[in-house]
Protein backbone atom coordinates (compact mmCIF):
# COMPACT_ATOMS: atom_id res chain seq x y z
CA UNK A 1 0.00 0.00 0.00
CA UNK A 2 1.77 3.13 -1.24
CA UNK A 3 0.34 6.53 -0.45
CA UNK A 4 0.96 8.82 -3.41
CA UNK A 5 1.11 12.59 -3.10
CA UNK A 6 -1.41 14.57 -5.12
CA UNK A 7 -0.78 18.00 -6.58
CA UNK A 8 -1.96 19.88 -3.49
CA UNK A 9 0.42 17.92 -1.29
CA UNK A 10 3.38 18.76 -3.51
CA UNK A 11 2.45 22.43 -3.22
CA UNK A 12 2.25 22.17 0.58
CA UNK A 13 5.67 20.51 0.73
CA UNK A 14 7.18 23.36 -1.24
CA UNK A 15 5.57 26.17 0.72
CA UNK A 16 4.88 25.11 4.29
CA UNK A 17 6.40 23.76 7.42
CA UNK A 18 4.86 21.15 9.71
CA UNK A 19 1.32 21.44 10.92
CA UNK A 20 0.10 20.83 14.44
CA UNK A 21 -0.76 17.19 14.97
CA UNK A 22 -2.47 16.41 18.25
CA UNK A 23 -4.55 13.44 17.19
CA UNK A 24 -6.13 15.23 14.20
CA UNK A 25 -4.91 17.91 11.77
CA UNK A 26 -5.55 21.53 12.72
CA UNK A 27 -7.15 22.22 9.35
CA UNK A 28 -8.19 20.09 6.37
CA UNK A 29 -5.46 18.72 4.14
CA UNK A 30 -5.66 17.02 0.77
CA UNK A 31 -6.23 13.29 0.97
CA UNK A 32 -3.59 10.87 -0.21
CA UNK A 33 -5.22 8.36 -2.57
CA UNK A 34 -3.81 4.89 -3.09
CA UNK A 35 -1.94 3.95 -6.21
CA UNK A 36 -3.26 1.59 -8.81
CA UNK A 37 -0.95 -1.40 -8.97
CA UNK A 38 -0.56 -4.36 -11.22
CA UNK A 39 -0.66 -7.55 -9.16
CA UNK A 40 2.63 -9.05 -8.13
CA UNK A 41 3.74 -11.49 -10.80
CA UNK A 42 6.60 -13.63 -9.51
CA UNK A 43 8.13 -16.16 -11.86
CA UNK A 44 6.39 -19.53 -11.72
CA UNK A 45 8.00 -21.97 -9.33
CA UNK A 46 10.55 -24.20 -11.00
CA UNK A 47 10.90 -22.14 -14.17
CA UNK A 48 13.80 -19.91 -13.21
CA UNK A 49 14.83 -16.96 -15.35
CA UNK A 50 14.85 -17.14 -19.11
CA UNK A 51 18.33 -17.95 -20.34
CA UNK A 52 20.11 -16.17 -23.17
CA UNK A 53 19.34 -18.98 -25.67
CA UNK A 54 15.86 -20.15 -24.74
CA UNK A 55 14.05 -21.82 -21.84
CA UNK A 56 15.98 -22.30 -18.61
CA UNK A 57 17.76 -25.52 -17.83
CA UNK A 58 16.57 -27.23 -14.63
CA UNK A 59 19.29 -28.95 -12.64
CA UNK A 60 18.64 -30.95 -9.46
CA UNK A 61 21.37 -31.19 -6.84
CA UNK A 62 22.92 -34.67 -7.19
CA UNK A 63 22.54 -37.31 -4.49
CA UNK A 64 26.32 -37.24 -4.05
CA UNK A 65 25.80 -33.92 -2.18
CA UNK A 66 24.47 -35.08 1.19
CA UNK A 67 20.96 -33.79 1.88
CA UNK A 68 20.60 -35.32 5.34
CA UNK A 69 22.71 -32.75 7.23
CA UNK A 70 25.28 -35.27 8.44
CA UNK A 71 28.16 -34.00 6.28
CA UNK A 72 29.58 -30.53 5.62
CA UNK A 73 28.85 -30.03 1.91
CA UNK A 74 30.14 -26.48 1.47
CA UNK A 75 32.94 -27.39 -0.96
CA UNK A 76 30.79 -29.75 -3.01
CA UNK A 77 27.87 -27.37 -3.25
CA UNK A 78 30.02 -24.38 -4.17
CA UNK A 79 31.84 -26.34 -6.91
CA UNK A 80 28.55 -27.60 -8.30
CA UNK A 81 26.97 -24.12 -8.46
CA UNK A 82 30.09 -22.65 -10.08
CA UNK A 83 29.73 -25.12 -12.98
CA UNK A 84 26.01 -24.68 -13.58
CA UNK A 85 25.40 -22.66 -16.77
CA UNK A 86 23.93 -19.18 -16.47
CA UNK A 87 20.20 -19.07 -17.10
CA UNK A 88 19.55 -22.29 -15.14
CA UNK A 89 17.31 -23.29 -12.24
CA UNK A 90 19.02 -25.23 -9.45
CA UNK A 91 16.61 -27.43 -7.49
CA UNK A 92 17.42 -28.52 -3.95
CA UNK A 93 16.16 -31.88 -2.72
CA UNK A 94 12.69 -31.52 -1.22
CA UNK A 95 13.01 -30.70 2.49
CA UNK A 96 16.71 -31.47 2.27
CA UNK A 97 19.21 -30.53 5.01
CA UNK A 98 22.49 -29.04 3.77
CA UNK A 99 25.16 -28.43 6.39
CA UNK A 100 27.58 -25.59 5.60
CA UNK A 101 30.20 -24.72 8.21
CA UNK A 102 31.74 -22.08 5.95
CA UNK A 103 30.36 -19.43 3.62
CA UNK A 104 28.71 -20.55 0.39
CA UNK A 105 30.01 -18.06 -2.21
CA UNK A 106 28.08 -17.37 -5.41
CA UNK A 107 30.25 -15.24 -7.69
CA UNK A 108 29.47 -13.52 -10.99
CA UNK A 109 26.53 -15.76 -11.90
CA UNK A 110 23.68 -14.58 -14.12
CA UNK A 111 20.01 -15.50 -14.45
CA UNK A 112 20.10 -18.26 -11.82
CA UNK A 113 17.12 -19.38 -9.77
CA UNK A 114 17.63 -21.43 -6.60
CA UNK A 115 14.47 -23.48 -5.94
CA UNK A 116 14.77 -24.51 -2.30
CA UNK A 117 11.77 -26.88 -2.22
CA UNK A 118 11.62 -26.38 1.55
CA UNK A 119 15.31 -27.24 2.04
CA UNK A 120 17.39 -25.86 4.93
CA UNK A 121 20.95 -24.56 4.76
CA UNK A 122 22.46 -24.53 8.25
CA UNK A 123 25.62 -24.54 10.35
CA UNK A 124 26.45 -26.23 13.65
CA UNK A 125 29.66 -24.35 14.58
CA UNK A 126 30.12 -20.65 15.38
CA UNK A 127 32.67 -20.13 12.60
CA UNK A 128 34.66 -17.02 11.68
CA UNK A 129 33.47 -13.42 12.05
CA UNK A 130 32.53 -12.98 8.37
CA UNK A 131 30.95 -16.40 7.87
CA UNK A 132 27.65 -15.59 6.17
CA UNK A 133 25.57 -18.60 5.16
CA UNK A 134 25.15 -17.40 1.54
CA UNK A 135 27.32 -14.61 0.13
CA UNK A 136 26.61 -13.31 -3.37
CA UNK A 137 29.21 -11.20 -5.16
CA UNK A 138 28.29 -9.34 -8.34
CA UNK A 139 26.04 -11.28 -10.67
CA UNK A 140 22.70 -10.44 -12.25
CA UNK A 141 19.10 -11.53 -11.66
CA UNK A 142 19.56 -14.15 -8.98
CA UNK A 143 16.46 -15.63 -7.33
CA UNK A 144 16.29 -17.59 -4.06
CA UNK A 145 12.93 -19.21 -3.39
CA UNK A 146 11.44 -21.40 -0.63
CA UNK A 147 14.75 -21.85 1.19
CA UNK A 148 15.53 -21.72 4.91
CA UNK A 149 18.79 -20.32 6.31
CA UNK A 150 19.53 -21.25 9.93
CA UNK A 151 22.50 -19.90 11.87
CA UNK A 152 23.95 -21.05 15.18
CA UNK A 153 23.02 -18.17 17.48
CA UNK A 154 21.53 -19.74 20.64
CA UNK A 155 20.32 -16.39 22.07
CA UNK A 156 19.14 -14.42 19.07
CA UNK A 157 16.47 -11.86 19.89
CA UNK A 158 15.95 -8.74 21.97
CA UNK A 159 18.01 -9.50 25.07
CA UNK A 160 21.32 -7.78 25.71
CA UNK A 161 23.45 -10.88 25.11
CA UNK A 162 21.99 -11.33 21.61
CA UNK A 163 24.54 -8.85 20.20
CA UNK A 164 28.00 -10.42 19.91
CA UNK A 165 30.39 -7.90 18.39
CA UNK A 166 33.01 -10.37 17.18
CA UNK A 167 30.34 -12.27 15.21
CA UNK A 168 28.13 -9.36 14.08
CA UNK A 169 28.83 -9.87 10.35
CA UNK A 170 27.58 -13.45 10.25
CA UNK A 171 24.61 -12.67 8.01
CA UNK A 172 22.00 -14.98 6.52
CA UNK A 173 22.18 -13.58 2.98
CA UNK A 174 24.90 -11.11 2.03
CA UNK A 175 24.62 -9.31 -1.32
CA UNK A 176 27.63 -7.36 -2.60
CA UNK A 177 27.45 -5.41 -5.86
CA UNK A 178 24.58 -7.46 -7.31
CA UNK A 179 22.51 -6.22 -10.23
CA UNK A 180 19.17 -7.83 -9.57
CA UNK A 181 18.41 -10.20 -6.70
CA UNK A 182 15.19 -11.64 -5.27
CA UNK A 183 14.36 -13.38 -2.00
CA UNK A 184 10.95 -15.05 -2.36
CA UNK A 185 9.40 -17.01 0.52
CA UNK A 186 12.72 -17.56 2.25
CA UNK A 187 13.21 -17.97 5.99
CA UNK A 188 16.25 -16.77 7.95
CA UNK A 189 16.65 -17.52 11.65
CA UNK A 190 19.21 -17.59 14.47
CA UNK A 191 22.05 -15.61 12.88
CA UNK A 192 24.57 -13.47 14.77
CA UNK A 193 24.43 -10.69 12.17
CA UNK A 194 21.71 -9.36 9.84
CA UNK A 195 19.07 -11.52 8.26
CA UNK A 196 19.90 -9.78 4.97
CA UNK A 197 22.80 -7.42 4.20
CA UNK A 198 22.87 -5.37 0.96
CA UNK A 199 26.00 -3.39 0.06
CA UNK A 200 28.97 -2.92 -2.25
CA UNK A 201 31.71 -5.27 -3.40
CA UNK A 202 35.46 -4.80 -3.12
CA UNK A 203 35.53 -2.88 -6.41
CA UNK A 204 33.02 -0.36 -4.99
CA UNK A 205 30.10 -1.55 -7.11
CA UNK A 206 26.82 -0.87 -5.29
CA UNK A 207 23.92 -3.32 -5.33
CA UNK A 208 20.74 -2.48 -7.21
CA UNK A 209 17.30 -3.90 -8.04
CA UNK A 210 16.93 -6.02 -4.91
CA UNK A 211 13.50 -7.38 -3.99
CA UNK A 212 12.87 -9.04 -0.62
CA UNK A 213 9.28 -10.21 -0.27
CA UNK A 214 6.88 -12.65 1.39
CA UNK A 215 9.61 -13.99 3.65
CA UNK A 216 10.05 -14.69 7.37
CA UNK A 217 12.90 -13.50 9.59
CA UNK A 218 13.30 -14.31 13.29
CA UNK A 219 15.94 -14.21 16.05
CA UNK A 220 19.19 -12.45 15.25
CA UNK A 221 22.05 -10.47 16.77
CA UNK A 222 22.06 -7.28 14.69
CA UNK A 223 19.81 -5.62 12.06
CA UNK A 224 16.84 -7.15 10.33
CA UNK A 225 17.91 -5.83 6.91
CA UNK A 226 21.03 -3.68 6.63
CA UNK A 227 21.54 -1.52 3.53
CA UNK A 228 24.86 0.29 3.18
CA UNK A 229 25.33 0.94 -0.56
CA UNK A 230 22.38 0.20 -2.84
CA UNK A 231 19.67 1.72 -4.97
CA UNK A 232 16.25 0.48 -6.08
CA UNK A 233 15.38 -1.83 -3.20
CA UNK A 234 11.88 -3.08 -2.36
CA UNK A 235 11.18 -4.78 0.97
CA UNK A 236 7.54 -5.86 1.15
CA UNK A 237 5.09 -8.27 2.79
CA UNK A 238 7.70 -9.83 5.07
CA UNK A 239 7.40 -10.85 8.72
CA UNK A 240 10.12 -9.78 11.17
CA UNK A 241 10.44 -10.80 14.81
CA UNK A 242 12.96 -10.91 17.69
CA UNK A 243 15.55 -8.47 16.31
CA UNK A 244 18.39 -7.23 18.47
CA UNK A 245 18.79 -3.91 16.67
CA UNK A 246 16.88 -1.98 13.98
CA UNK A 247 14.37 -3.73 11.73
CA UNK A 248 15.74 -1.88 8.70
CA UNK A 249 19.01 0.06 8.86
CA UNK A 250 19.81 2.53 6.05
CA UNK A 251 23.41 3.37 6.87
CA UNK A 252 26.10 4.21 4.28
CA UNK A 253 29.50 3.26 5.69
CA UNK A 254 31.39 6.10 3.96
CA UNK A 255 30.82 9.38 2.11
CA UNK A 256 31.01 7.65 -1.29
CA UNK A 257 28.44 5.03 -0.24
CA UNK A 258 24.80 5.83 -1.05
CA UNK A 259 21.36 4.46 -0.28
CA UNK A 260 18.58 5.60 -2.62
CA UNK A 261 15.11 4.64 -3.81
CA UNK A 262 14.18 2.26 -1.01
CA UNK A 263 10.56 1.12 -0.54
CA UNK A 264 9.57 -0.54 2.75
CA UNK A 265 5.97 -1.66 2.25
CA UNK A 266 3.29 -3.71 4.00
CA UNK A 267 5.58 -5.64 6.31
CA UNK A 268 4.53 -7.14 9.66
CA UNK A 269 6.98 -6.37 12.44
CA UNK A 270 7.15 -8.05 15.85
CA UNK A 271 9.49 -7.55 18.76
CA UNK A 272 12.70 -5.59 18.34
CA UNK A 273 15.06 -4.03 20.85
CA UNK A 274 15.85 -0.84 18.92
CA UNK A 275 14.27 1.24 16.15
CA UNK A 276 11.96 0.26 13.34
CA UNK A 277 13.88 2.38 10.79
CA UNK A 278 17.36 3.73 11.56
CA UNK A 279 19.12 6.03 9.11
CA UNK A 280 22.39 7.54 10.27
CA UNK A 281 25.67 6.82 8.47
CA UNK A 282 28.16 8.88 6.50
CA UNK A 283 26.58 9.16 3.04
CA UNK A 284 23.31 10.16 1.32
CA UNK A 285 20.04 8.38 2.05
CA UNK A 286 17.46 9.82 -0.36
CA UNK A 287 14.11 8.79 -1.85
CA UNK A 288 12.70 6.57 0.87
CA UNK A 289 9.08 5.38 1.12
CA UNK A 290 7.87 3.68 4.32
CA UNK A 291 4.21 2.76 3.96
CA UNK A 292 1.56 0.31 5.14
CA UNK A 293 3.66 -1.50 7.74
CA UNK A 294 1.98 -3.03 10.81
CA UNK A 295 3.94 -3.27 14.07
CA UNK A 296 2.90 -5.54 16.96
CA UNK A 297 4.71 -4.94 20.24
CA UNK A 298 7.16 -2.63 18.47
CA UNK A 299 6.98 1.16 18.42
CA UNK A 300 6.92 3.14 15.19
CA UNK A 301 10.37 4.59 15.79
CA UNK A 302 12.14 6.27 12.88
CA UNK A 303 15.38 8.24 13.17
CA UNK A 304 16.93 9.99 10.15
CA UNK A 305 20.18 11.88 10.75
CA UNK A 306 22.57 12.83 7.90
CA UNK A 307 26.24 13.73 8.45
CA UNK A 308 27.04 17.20 9.77
CA UNK A 309 26.57 19.82 7.04
CA UNK A 310 24.72 17.48 4.63
CA UNK A 311 21.05 17.04 3.78
CA UNK A 312 18.75 14.30 2.57
CA UNK A 313 15.67 14.46 0.37
CA UNK A 314 12.28 12.95 -0.43
CA UNK A 315 11.12 10.89 2.53
CA UNK A 316 7.53 9.61 2.62
CA UNK A 317 6.14 7.96 5.79
CA UNK A 318 2.46 7.04 5.44
CA UNK A 319 -0.21 4.73 6.86
CA UNK A 320 1.99 2.74 9.24
CA UNK A 321 0.36 1.36 12.41
CA UNK A 322 1.82 0.35 15.78
CA UNK A 323 -0.32 -1.24 18.50
CA UNK A 324 2.01 -0.10 21.30
CA UNK A 325 1.87 2.89 23.64
CA UNK A 326 5.17 4.73 24.15
CA UNK A 327 6.31 7.44 26.55
CA UNK A 328 9.01 8.86 24.30
CA UNK A 329 9.25 10.60 20.95
CA UNK A 330 8.88 7.93 18.22
CA UNK A 331 9.98 9.87 15.09
CA UNK A 332 12.80 12.32 14.48
CA UNK A 333 13.98 13.83 11.19
CA UNK A 334 17.01 16.07 10.64
CA UNK A 335 17.86 18.17 7.55
CA UNK A 336 15.49 16.62 5.04
CA UNK A 337 14.21 18.47 1.96
CA UNK A 338 10.75 17.19 1.08
CA UNK A 339 9.14 15.16 3.87
CA UNK A 340 5.63 13.76 4.35
CA UNK A 341 4.47 12.07 7.57
CA UNK A 342 0.78 11.28 7.15
CA UNK A 343 -1.84 8.81 8.34
CA UNK A 344 0.35 6.96 10.83
CA UNK A 345 -0.83 5.50 14.16
CA UNK A 346 1.40 5.52 17.25
CA UNK A 347 -0.02 6.45 20.63
CA UNK A 348 2.32 8.61 22.71
CA UNK A 349 1.83 9.35 26.41
CA UNK A 350 3.78 11.35 28.97
CA UNK A 351 4.07 14.67 27.17
CA UNK A 352 6.62 13.89 24.44
CA UNK A 353 5.80 14.83 20.82
CA UNK A 354 4.96 12.35 18.09
CA UNK A 355 7.41 13.90 15.62
CA UNK A 356 10.45 16.14 16.06
CA UNK A 357 11.62 18.11 13.01
CA UNK A 358 15.01 19.81 12.97
CA UNK A 359 16.04 21.94 9.95
CA UNK A 360 13.60 20.09 7.69
CA UNK A 361 12.32 22.01 4.67
CA UNK A 362 8.96 21.49 3.02
CA UNK A 363 7.78 19.13 5.77
CA UNK A 364 4.09 18.13 5.84
CA UNK A 365 2.88 16.31 8.97
CA UNK A 366 -0.86 15.67 9.10
CA UNK A 367 -3.61 13.18 9.81
CA UNK A 368 -1.57 11.07 12.23
CA UNK A 369 -2.98 9.47 15.38
CA UNK A 370 -0.52 10.13 18.17
CA UNK A 371 -3.00 10.08 21.06
CA UNK A 372 -2.75 13.81 21.74
CA UNK A 373 0.97 14.22 21.08
CA UNK A 374 1.97 16.96 18.68
CA UNK A 375 4.81 18.06 16.44
CA UNK A 376 7.90 19.99 17.55
CA UNK A 377 9.93 21.97 15.04
CA UNK A 378 13.45 23.31 15.55
CA UNK A 379 14.93 25.78 13.10
CA UNK A 380 13.39 28.35 10.79
CA UNK A 381 10.66 27.27 8.40
CA UNK A 382 11.83 26.85 4.82
CA UNK A 383 10.46 25.57 1.54
CA UNK A 384 11.53 22.57 -0.52
CA UNK A 385 9.71 20.48 -3.13
CA UNK A 386 8.80 16.85 -2.58
CA UNK A 387 9.36 14.62 -5.59
CA UNK A 388 7.80 11.21 -5.09
CA UNK A 389 10.37 8.45 -5.68
CA UNK A 390 9.92 6.15 -8.67
CA UNK A 391 8.98 2.58 -7.79
CA UNK A 392 11.80 0.32 -9.06
CA UNK A 393 10.95 -1.74 -12.13
CA UNK A 394 12.26 -5.06 -10.86
CA UNK A 395 11.71 -8.04 -13.21
CA UNK A 396 8.85 -10.28 -12.05
CA UNK A 397 7.43 -7.80 -9.55
CA UNK A 398 4.96 -5.94 -11.68
CA UNK A 399 4.89 -2.18 -11.86
CA UNK A 400 3.34 0.38 -9.53
CA UNK A 401 1.68 3.27 -11.37
CA UNK A 402 2.04 6.60 -9.56
CA UNK A 403 -0.61 9.28 -9.75
CA UNK A 404 -0.27 11.49 -12.85
CA UNK A 405 -0.29 14.53 -10.56
CA UNK A 406 3.08 13.55 -9.12
CA UNK A 407 6.44 13.45 -10.82
CA UNK A 408 8.34 10.23 -10.16
CA UNK A 409 12.08 10.36 -10.59
CA UNK A 410 15.23 8.45 -10.02
CA UNK A 411 17.87 10.32 -8.12
CA UNK A 412 21.41 9.99 -9.42
CA UNK A 413 23.71 8.16 -7.07
CA UNK A 414 25.48 11.27 -5.87
CA UNK A 415 25.59 13.28 -2.70
CA UNK A 416 22.66 15.56 -2.01
CA UNK A 417 23.55 19.04 -3.31
CA UNK A 418 24.49 21.66 -0.79
CA UNK A 419 21.82 24.08 0.40
CA UNK A 420 21.67 27.42 2.16
CA UNK A 421 19.17 26.44 4.83
CA UNK A 422 19.16 28.37 8.10
CA UNK A 423 21.59 26.87 10.59
CA UNK A 424 19.94 25.35 13.63
CA UNK A 425 20.93 26.31 17.14
CA UNK A 426 19.78 22.91 18.36
CA UNK A 427 22.55 20.46 19.28
CA UNK A 428 22.76 17.40 17.06
CA UNK A 429 22.98 13.98 18.67
CA UNK A 430 26.36 12.32 18.50
CA UNK A 431 26.78 9.19 16.39
CA UNK A 432 29.45 6.55 16.44
CA UNK A 433 30.29 7.17 12.78
CA UNK A 434 29.86 10.94 12.55
CA UNK A 435 31.78 13.16 10.17
CA UNK A 436 34.84 15.12 11.36
CA UNK A 437 34.56 17.66 8.56
CA UNK A 438 32.70 20.21 10.71
CA UNK A 439 35.27 20.03 13.50
CA UNK A 440 38.10 20.54 11.01
CA UNK A 441 36.45 23.64 9.56
CA UNK A 442 35.92 25.12 13.03
CA UNK A 443 39.53 24.45 13.95
CA UNK A 444 40.79 26.23 10.82
CA UNK A 445 38.53 29.22 11.45
CA UNK A 446 39.75 29.43 15.05
CA UNK A 447 43.39 29.42 13.93
CA UNK A 448 42.76 32.18 11.36
CA UNK A 449 41.02 34.37 13.94
CA UNK A 450 43.78 33.79 16.48
CA UNK A 451 46.43 34.76 13.92
CA UNK A 452 44.56 37.94 13.02
CA UNK A 453 44.28 38.90 16.70
CA UNK A 454 48.01 38.38 17.31
CA UNK A 455 48.91 40.45 14.24
CA UNK A 456 46.65 43.29 15.44
CA UNK A 457 48.27 43.30 18.91
CA UNK A 458 51.77 43.42 17.40
CA UNK A 459 50.86 46.38 15.19
CA UNK A 460 49.24 48.20 18.11
CA UNK A 461 52.30 47.67 20.37
CA UNK A 462 54.58 49.07 17.65
CA UNK A 463 52.39 52.13 17.17
CA UNK A 464 52.39 52.85 20.90
CA UNK A 465 56.18 52.55 21.16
Amino acid sequence: MIAVVVSGLALLAACSGSSSDSGAPARPHPTVPKTTAHPTTPLPRGTGSAGPSGPPRVVTLPRSIDATGHQDVQKQLQAFIANVPNGSTIEFRKDGKYRLERTLYIRHKQELTFEGNGATVFATKRGARDRSQIRVRRGRRLVFRDLTIRGVHPNGGIEKDAYVKKLETQHGFRFEGVNGAELDHVRVTDVYGDFVYIGRDKRKHASRDVWVHDSTFARNGRQGIGITDAQDVVIERNHFDDMRRATVDLEPNGHSWTVSNVFILDNTVGRGRLMFIASHGQGPVDDVVISGNVLHGHDLSIDALPPEGERRSNWVVTDNVSDTVVRHRPMRFFSIDGLVVKGNTQRVEGGDPGVVLTDDCGAVVSGNRFGGAGVVRHGAQCAAPLVFPAVPSIPGRGRQIPSPTTTPHRSPVTKHPGTTRPHSTQPRPSTSKGSNGGRLVLAIVALVLAGAAIAWLVRRRRSLS
